[in-house]
């Protein structure tokens, strides 16, 4: 019997019982607790678990198959499914720790690394100077060796300037400021927003121009609410999907 520990809703809330199992698993695989082609308990086991019918379980598990989330093998029971997209989920998580969360193994090619003036939307977003030095890294993020991002970093360089010699191909940028200068994100402002993917980006993430994709702009703060990192990344929209998850925890007009 698995532990029942992982396998917990709130019934208490309006949500449908079914949708809280949906998202009850999502949550376990995305974080890496249930692995891909992990055997899953049985639907009699769930009911029990969860407290709910098999009617509910079996109304979860059709959907989250029908996702991808899960596979059904004829005879032998459901497995956590290996979906072609993957799955990316907005929190203060750095890319290299999100994928290995989900099973997958980050990587990173170095496109350009240069130390240039700062933007107007830049300064503003990162309470720096007009024209303040910047370092600004390129990368294309790749995961199980599949470019599936580009992402553009910029950090002052005042605050950074060993970034500029620092190995960004097989070390997380949050782990270096992390270590090397003790500085932690705590939270990030992020818009998303759906574009047709034009050169020079479709090029390096070997797709056709037009392709679509998810356009990110991140703001990465610390817990004193100070600005450290402003990005922007180019996502394939056929190999990733964004998974968000809200929990209301008070009732609202």
């Amino acid at each position: 019997m698995p532990p029942s520990s992982l396998y917990q809703i709130d019934k208490q809330t309006k949500t449908p019982l079914y949708h809280l199992i949906e998202l009850n698993f999502r949550h376990l695989i995305i974080n890496g607790v249930l692995k891909p082609e992990a055997m899953i308990p049985s639907e009699f086991e769930l009911s029990n678990l969860y407290g709910v019918s098999r009617l509910t379980v079996r109304r979860a598990l059709d959907e989250l198959t029908r996702q991808g989330w899960l596979s059904r093998r004829q005879g032998v029971g459901t497995f956590v499914g290996c979906p072609q997209f993957t799955q990316i989920s907005p929190s203060n998580l750095g890319f290299s720790q999100k994928m290995r969360l989900i099973g997958r193994t980050p990587g990173s090619h170095l496109v350009s690394r240069q130390v240039i003036p700062c933007t107007d939307e830049i300064a503003k977003s990162l309470n720096l100077k007009k024209e303040a030095p910047l370092v600004e890294i390129v990368r294309v993020r790749l995961a199980d060796g599949e470019p599936i991002m580009v992402e553009t970093a910029s950090l002052s360089f005042e605050r950074f300037p060993d970034l500029e010699r620092i190995d960004l191909e097989n070390r997380s940028l949050y782990e270096i400021l992390s270590t090397q200068y003790h500085i932690h994100t705590s939270h990030i402002n992020q818009t998303l927003e759906p574009i047709l993917m034009g050169e020079p980006y479709a090029h390096l993430l070997e797709v056709k121009p037009g392709t679509p994709a998810i356009f990110c702009e991140i703001v990465a703060l610390t817990t004193g609410n100070d600005p450290i990192e402003y990005s922007q990344s180019i996502t394939r929209g056929d190999k990733c999907r964004f998974y968000f998850s809200f929990h209301q925890t008070e009732s609202s007009d």
